[in-house]
């Protein structure tokens, strides 16, 4: 059992398109940026993070934080289609049809429209420059 010190754990996106990442996440999403360092190769190497040196933004969505990773040689895009590995991210919103509208307005692409709940409740699914779902969940 692991005994951990925070109650959140961190993300960690490592994107084909950095500039396109960051721009969702802070300018569409509106996640405040909260640290922009670069780590090291040997660090990189060393920890088995990745093959070299890289820079990482985070961003702050509540109490957790997405580690955005720009490499040199960056991935190809994945496609959004059902995979194994880190499927989606899931943000708790206070109104589904606002933030559907809101974020759609500003240019973010959806998969449908709303899906509304028997409880008033809701979801909507985006997609990330990179491919990984974005969930967006009244309640």
């Amino acid at each position: 059992m692991l005994k951990l010190t925070h109650s959140v754990i961190d993300i960690a996106i490592t994107c084909s398109h950095f500039e396109e990442s960051l721009h969702f996440y802070k300018d569409l999403l509106g996640l405040e940026v909260v640290l922009d360092i670069q780590i090291p190769g040997d660090l990189a190497v060393g920890a088995g993070l990745a093959p070299s040196g890289f820079r990482q933004v985070r961003v702050k969505a509540g109490d957790t934080l997405i580690k955005l990773m720009q490499i040199d040689t960056p991935p190809s895009r994945r496609t959004h289609d059902f995979a194994a590995g880190v499927r989606w991210l899931t943000f708790f919103v206070e109104n589904i049809r606002e933030t559907y509208d809101t974020l759609k307005a500003d240019g973010v692409k959806f998969l449908t429209e709303p899906a509304m709940l028997p409880d008033d409740g809701g979801v909507v699914c985006a997609i990330d420059p990179d491919g990984v779902l974005i969930e967006f969940v009244q309640g």
